[in-house]
């Protein structure tokens, strides 16, 4: 277990609304994944704007292990009221699921939605046949031309990339091959060197090679066009809008946290994403600032683990 924790400023300064019943201790943010990865980095950029809304220090500490799910376990214990929280990432859904477990919902109470994360789907235009490939229906072409023989890098099996091909697999009638890779850069690697043709990644990993025209960008798994992307269609654009649950990350708080609490922590949230030194740094990171109130996360948590839950049994799908 990698356990590592920083204190991110004095909370002290002013603005906003004083949160009496919330400000008697530090605040603590479980993170379920290593320091420096993806959802630490947010954490650590997003911890000191936290701090100052809720007027009190807040402590980020990584609980690594079972896709985050091992942050679950301090938050589950803590009392209503304490202010004990963490990050709950798509990914940490679909880790139990694909573990035969059943995520309990109720270990936790959903505060506010921080921010949603989109893919690119990517060629080499350098590998044999794919050097008309522009579009969706180009490549659906391909596959169907030859069944089974595409093969497609991801990060992981059962990782939203994985299961959004899946998806997009089925509605367009053809068959492809995932193949698993432990991080970006190796996924990148092969697939520059023509290993494997196509990709679907996070932005952040695809963005260089696309600039320098190594790889061409076929659509973007998301629900608008993005920055940096803006001349790529997205994929309900290109008619698969029924692929449209995205990987995000919910703000959680303690089991039964009382409902002024939560809406307290998230009107916090909604405060500190109103600076725009935050939401740069977010966008640096080439993720979506998104806010909402405690009932909408829950939702949202609940409709996304069933339409992954339902992809992932109809194909079988293992965790490794």
């Amino acid at each position: 277990m990698d356990r590592r924790s920083i204190l991110i400023g004095a909370a002290t300064m002013a603005g906003g609304s004083f949160l009496p019943a919330l400000a008697q201790e530090s605040a603590r943010l479980y993170v379920g994944f290593s320091a420096g990865g993806a959802t630490d980095t947010f954490a650590r950029i997003f911890a000191p704007g936290l701090s100052a809304e809720l007027h009190r220090a807040v402590v980020v500490e990584n609980l690594t292990g079972a896709s985050g799910a091992m942050a679950i376990r301090p938050v589950e214990r803590a009392a209503p009221s304490s202010s004990t929280y963490m990050l709950y990432p798509t990914m940490t859904l679909l880790g139990q699921v694909l573990a035969n477990q059943e995520p309990d919902l109720t270990k936790v109470t959903p505060i506010t939605l921080l921010y949603e994360q989109y893919s690119v789907v990517a060629v080499n235009p350098q590998v044999a046949g794919f050097e008309n490939v522009h579009n969706l229906k180009d490549l659906v072409a391909l596959a169907k031309n030859k069944p089974g023989q595409i093969n497609y890098a991801i990060l992981g099996i059962g990782s939203t990339g994985h299961l959004t091909m899946e998806w997009f697999s089925d509605l367009a009638g053809i068959k492809m091959q995932p193949v698993a890779y432990k991080g970006g850069a190796p996924a990148v690697t092969d697939v520059l060197g023509g290993h494997v043709p196509l990709l679907v990644l996070d932005s952040t990993v695809v963005a260089p090679h696309i600039q320098a025209g190594k790889l061409r960008p076929i659509a973007v798994n998301y629900s608008e066009r993005m920055p940096g992307f803006s001349e790529v269609p997205t994929m309900a654009e290109q008619g698969f809008k029924e692929v449209s649950a995205l990987p995000w990350v919910v703000l959680a708080g303690p089991p039964n946290m009382p409902a002024a609490d939560a809406n307290a922590v998230a009107e916090a949230v909604r405060r500190a994403y109103a600076k725009p030194d935050l939401i740069e740094a977010m966008k640096q990171q080439n993720i979506v600032p998104k806010t909402s109130s405690p009932q909408q996360a829950a939702q949202l948590m609940r409709s996304d683990l069933a339409k992954w839950k339902k992809i992932i049994q109809e194909k079988g799908i293992k965790g490794a």
